[in-house]
């Protein structure tokens, strides 16, 4: 385009400002809005400084006619026109720059998820189990594309990301795989302590480890304390046969002997040797009465 010129004494003396006027509608008329390549945004950006240009040229042309003459409002009138055209030219190309750029961003943005998609489908069935939020969160391909310029840009940044998102998978894939291999190896009399395997599997080896020590500790301590207490039940019985030998053959007397009868307590204050031999012999002088069901040896704390 060329300068745009006007000069006033009173009345239009020289003007170009049909053809200038002609020049920059032409090249409004021509600017193109369907922004795809690097390149249509590079025109855009240049048409953008120009009808930029081309206003300031209008507003100073129009100042300059005003400081010439009073008289020439039809120049004034299509100055104004011009002028606003230009502007909104401007205006709606800025607004489908930025618009454009943007689905083209999240285009990419979207392309990017969807790889890490197909990725994790590969994976194996117990990583399918797990949480993908951190993998396909988009505020992370949001962060990788900002301030990017141009598509190839943009389109870097997504490929970087994307590699170090598989990597990230891949080494959690193997950790995975160990862990389920550690839990696995596990002896039989344990297994039932991890029936929540695919949960175990998404830990850290340490905190794995950790689970299974502490699992394994609390089940050994309980079967302790059960056979702790299976000996005492077993060395009590020991004892009772001891002072009670035939103890088996008043059972059924002893379920027939009903409420009405009476319990004889006999208090023995003496050694346990002694009252043992007490007991022994209180049994084989009643050893035909079916009356005595039991003799129990007990410890008198008090």
């Amino acid at each position: 385009m060329n300068q745009l010129i006007i000069k006033l004494t009173g009345k239009i003396q020289s003007s170009n400002f049909d053809e200038w006027k002609n020049d920059l509608i032409t090249l409004i008329q021509s600017r193109n809005t369907e922004l795809t390549t690097d390149d249509d945004f590079v025109v855009a950006a240049r048409h953008v400084k120009l009808f930029k240009v081309a206003e300031k040229s209008l507003k100073d042309a129009k100042q300059s006619a005003l400081n010439q003459a009073s008289d020439i409002q039809r120049l004034f009138s299509a100055i104004d026109e011009v002028s606003e055209e230009t502007r909104q030219a401007r205006l709606s190309l800025e607004r489908q720059i930025k618009a454009r750029k943007l689905e083209i961003k999240e285009a990419f943005i979207q392309s990017g998820i969807e790889i890490v998609y197909v990725f994790i489908d590969q994976q194996s069935d117990d990583f399918q189990l797990i949480s993908h939020v951190s993998y396909l969160d988009r505020n992370r391909f949001e962060s990788a594309v900002r301030g990017k310029a141009g598509t190839k840009g943009i389109q870097s940044a997504i490929d970087n990301l994307c590699d170090i998102i598989k990597l990230e998978i891949s080494k959690k894939t193997a950790e995975m795989k160990n862990n389920g291999m550690a839990i696995d190896i596990l002896p039989g009399k344990y297994k039932a302590l991890f029936q929540d395997r695919h949960s175990l599997l998404a830990l850290t080896k340490q905190e794995l480890d950790l689970t299974i020590d502490k699992r394994i500790a609390l089940f050994n301590e309980e079967n302790m304390k059960i056979k702790a207490e299976k000996t005492i039940n077993d060395l009590k019985k020991l004892e009772d046969i001891e002072l009670n030998p035939d103890a088996h053959r008043y059972s059924e007397s002893a379920e027939i002997l009903g409420k009405g009868k009476y319990r004889l307590i006999m208090d023995i204050l003496s050694t346990k040797d002694i009252a043992i031999e007490i007991a022994r012999s209180v049994r084989q002088a009643y050893d035909d009465n079916t009356s005595i069901s039991s003799i129990r040896l007990t410890r008198d704390h008090d």
